[in-house]
């Protein structure tokens, strides 16, 4: 339990009903009056019930007028210092603390400079009543005792100040249990913890404060909570005021959230890796009928170029950035997030689809400029055409397929001078941009020596020169990923052997294959991907130590299927 002390606090609103049943049995009750129906001649006092409030704390009922809007709870003892709150309860069911003198206070033709220190019914913030609201026309308040003692409250003391974004925030200490203090959802602790603050003392900063549920700590209860920005994920959420240094657990100084508490925030987002080495994040979403739709630019009129399927935190983005606002199931939002879809395709995502409804991502970093809108991949190869390479001619191929054909010469055949000594590495190709890459020693998998080795293994290989052809870094995982990418792509599948449960041999089905095809190998699509050259030929990164080439199709690997690009 920490070492400084606390004191309980109830719901004002909770403090007044029983109020109002403990008074009715008190026989001399101070009816409600207006300054209006008295004489301002009349030396009548004001008179105060010595009782006891929720909490047990001493205090004192006071009769009071109200205007309209309800009496101000100004933040110290001056009429130009912030309204922190309102009492809305006439009569007596009104408590205070204590009183003391201040700067002159004027409403409705009375003045005084005496002073009331109390609890708003809004808000819980604690603050001071000009005595010109209370009933009797002297202004003061018989039996209530000067400030200052054990009847008034310590309280935290905030200090206003600037956050790094610029927001007006207020920097009030906390005290931190064990794992940090939770910040929720929502202003009660039946709800999510998103967040967490780590740091104690007066370094953690809060936007505002408000009511909401009874919460509970150590010993101690508020209905009191503050709105502040976690230090885990920079989750928004809410802080319930048990975990404030000062007894009264509340924010003395701190200004009352102008609404109640909007909706929950986001769940947070977790750095990672995706399967091609980039730095990514996985963030959850919920999913809508048909998969949450990828649109290729920021605004729900540009084109949807994919969806995301799977929920949760499986998918991962690069950044967030403004756009257009997008509506979904009730909520807007203007803040996107750029992401690759289930089909590989490049787009944005709008906030409206992930979970929370403040729709944003904690710690997901902004796009540093706003990415250009992904060129969608290409639908047909274009009109057949006849073309040659790696000294074989082709006859009525689309011109992509001879295009892909080429760029896989131009990297596979010895004969290249850039290429020539380009040499299998294990992992190679698989960087954040295609093209050749040091590959990683693995030498339970026949690659001893690989990371030293700058080059492509089979499927950075078919990466490399699929982008080469198309302009666009579609193909980006390894071999199962790929044939799951390739099918989003243009799924045109000759063969798919694997995908019908069947075990075989690639020498099945040669004569159903045409140059261009890409070929997969093993239960799963994961052993081996190649492209087929003809003639049972295939251009491929085979394996440790041989140079990248063109092999014979291959024979020892159980097939899995080939997709024919255009």
């Amino acid at each position: 339990m920490p070492s400084i002390r606390f004191q309980r606090r109830f719901p004002a609103f909770s403090r007044r009903i029983i109020t109002l049943c403990v008074m009715a049995g008190i026989a001399a009750v101070v009816l409600m009056m207006s300054p209006a129906v008295a004489s301002a001649s009349s030396a009548t006092s004001d008179n105060c019930t010595s009782g006891t409030n929720p909490s047990g704390q001493t205090v004192y009922y006071c009769g009071v007028w109200l205007p309209s809007g309800g009496v101000p709870v100004y933040a110290n003892t001056s009429s130009s210092s912030t309204v922190v709150d309102h009492l809305h309860t006439g009569g007596t069911a009104n408590w205070f603390y204590c009183q003391e003198q201040g700067a002159t206070a004027t409403a409705s033709g009375y003045t005084s400079t005496d002073w009331a220190r109390t609890i708003g019914d809004d808000h819980g913030a604690t603050g001071y009543v000009p005595a010109v609201y209370f009933s009797g026309t002297a202004n003061s308040w018989t039996g209530l005792p000067s400030c200052g003692g054990s009847s008034s409250p310590g309280g935290t003391t905030c200090t206003s100040g600037t956050n790094f974004g610029g927001s007006s925030v207020f920097y009030c200490p906390v005290w931190v249990p064990s794992g940090g203090v939770p910040i929720y959802s929502s202003t009660s602790t039946s709800s999510t913890v998103v967040d967490h603050l780590h740091q104690g003392g007066d370094v953690n900063w809060f936007y505002c404060q408000l009511n909401g549920s009874s919460a509970s700590a150590s010993g101690y209860t508020s209905s009191n909570w503050a709105k502040t920005v976690g230090d885990d994920n920079g989750a928004t959420g809410y802080v319930p005021a048990v975990y404030f240094a000062g007894s009264a657990n509340y924010w003395a100084g701190v200004s009352a959230c102008g609404s109640t508490a909007p909706p929950p925030s986001d769940g947070s987002c977790d750095s990672g890796t995706n399967p091609s080495g980039q730095s990514v994040y996985y963030c959850p979403i919920w999913l809508p009928s048909g998969g949450v739709p990828v649109y290729s630019t920021t605004s729900t009129s540009g084109s949807v170029v994919g969806t995301l399927a799977t929920g949760g935190s499986a998918n991962w983005f690069y950044c967030h950035l403004s756009g257009g606002t997008a509506s979904s199931s009730g909520y807007s939002s203007s803040d996107w997030a750029y992401t690759l879809a289930d089909n590989n395709a490049k787009g944005y995502v709008p906030a409206i689809y992930f979970s929370g409804a403040q729709n944003y991502w904690p710690g997901l970093p902004t796009c540093a400029s706003k990415p250009a809108p992904p060129t969608a991949p290409p639908t047909n190869g274009g009109a057949p055409t006849n073309g040659s390479a790696c000294g074989y001619s082709f006859t009525g191929l689309p011109a992509l397929t001879i295009k892909l054909i080429d760029n896989m010469c131009a990297i596979t055949v010895p004969s290249n001078a850039i290429y020539q000594y380009r040499i299998y590495s294990w992992d190679g190709g698989h960087g954040a941009t295609p093209g050749p890459t040091y590959g990683s020693c693995s030498p339970e998998n026949g690659a001893p020596n690989d990371c030293h080795v700058d080059g492509f293994d089979c499927s950075g290989l078919v990466r490399y020169a699929y982008y080469e052809t198309t302009g666009l870094d579609a193909l980006d995982g390894y071999t199962w990923e790929q044939w799951t990418q390739a099918l989003a792509l243009h799924p045109n599948t000759v063969i798919s052997a694997g995908a019908a449960g069947k075990s075989t041999q690639v020498d099945d089905y040669l004569s159903q294959l045409k140059p261009g095809d890409i070929l997969w190998y093993g239960d799963n699509a994961d052993e081996h991907v190649a492209v087929y050259l003809g003639s049972g030929k295939q251009m491929n990164a085979y394996q440790s130590g041989d140079p990248d080439g063109v092999t014979d199709v291959t024979t020892d690997d159980v097939f899995w299927g080939a997709i024919r690009m255009w």
